[in-house]
């Protein structure tokens, strides 16, 4: 007969076992977040190429031209090295969602730098900004998406906040040196916040079939040819920036892009549509915290008031997609 012997009880031992369903709870909360992080990641990496398109002295067509070229060749030396297939003519199943993506992301991408160019900053930010709207009720009509009290609530005053840091001249008439809106881009800005809302849906239609590197690489490549036609259309040839401090911010910025694009297409395929664009809103918020670091400008009440809003926002929207704190109220 063995004798057992008694198990010492101290301070630190465990008296029951962990719960299987609360570390799995955990699991599931962190899986819910992590898209969210990726989107909010992407923004800060093209708000950066954002202020850096301004600042160069270059024609739009070629910056778009030139920094395609390196995200080209940098996204086929990662499909390479992982052995991604990137042939077209493989993706049969949801094509429709992938080739949407592609051509509409693209032009957009393209598009806005010709907006930031041609358009005050601050009316260009509240425009583009206000996808969040457009991709969730694109979200609830083409995908039957559900659309919370709280993605309503979130997209209002979201918006609202964008809309106080921005001072747009339209609806503050011309603050500081504000000049006049042209109404000619409003407009142009406006159309493309909805396809960029609208290129969100197609990464979320699209959902796991397609790898994230095959959306990159294609979309780079539509808008190489883009700037080409940009190009062609101001008569500027296609040629390397002069100045080598302009040639390595392209390198970076064409490197940087597909991490960016991988991020967004990962993090919007994994969750809804309505709260993974609202987390674009921290875009603002990095290009507010920007003015701060490197131009030594401080905000005014009203633009803390907006950034107070935006974040308040984007924590609300995910603090509903970990709690369901809408009840299940939905449109």
């Amino acid at each position: 007969m063995t004798k057992t012997t008694p198990e010492v009880v101290s301070e630190t031992t465990q008296l029951l076992p962990p719960s299987p369903s609360s570390s799995s709870s955990s699991r599931q909360s962190l899986l819910r977040v992590c898209p969210l992080l990726m989107v909010m990641g992407a923004g800060l990496i093209f708000s950066v190429h954002a202020m850096l398109s301004k600042l160069m002295p270059i024609p739009p067509g070629q910056y778009v031209s030139t920094e395609s070229a390196f995200n080209i060749s940098f996204c086929l030396l990662v499909c390479c090295h992982l052995g991604v297939n990137i042939s077209p003519w493989t993706i049969k199943e949801k094509a429709g969602w992938f080739w949407g993506r592609v051509i509409v992301g693209g032009a957009s991408a393209a598009v806005k730098i010709l907006i930031v160019r041609n358009m005050n900053i601050g009316d260009a930010t509240a425009i583009l900004f206000s996808a969040p709207i457009w991709a969730s009720l694109l979200a609830r009509i083409i995908l039957k998406e559900k659309f919370t009290i709280i993605n309503l609530i979130g997209v209002i005053f979201g918006f609202i906040g964008i809309v106080l840091i921005a001072k747009p001249a339209f609806i503050f008439g011309n603050v500081g040196d504000r000049g006049d809106s042209s109404v000619l881009w409003a407009g142009i800005t406006l159309g493309v916040s909805v396809l960029t809302a609208f290129s969100y849906v197609c990464i979320r239609g699209a959902g796991n079939v397609v790898h994230p590197l095959t959306f990159v690489l294609y979309m780079a490549v539509f808008e190489f040819f883009l700037g080409f036609l940009m190009n062609l259309a101001v008569s500027e040839p296609l040629v390397l920036p002069p100045c080598n401090w302009v040639k390595v911010t392209l390198f970076v910025c064409g490197v940087t892009a597909p991490l960016g694009n991988m991020l967004i297409v990962r993090g919007m395929s994994l969750t809804s549509s309505g709260p993974a664009t609202m987390m674009r809103n921290w875009d603002t918020v990095y290009a507010y915290t920007f003015q701060i670091l490197f131009f030594h400008h401080l905000p005014d009440p009203v633009c803390l008031a907006g950034a107070a809003l935006i974040l308040g926002t984007t924590i609300l929207q995910g603090v509903d997609t970990i709690s369901n704190i809408s009840c299940g109220i939905a449109f």
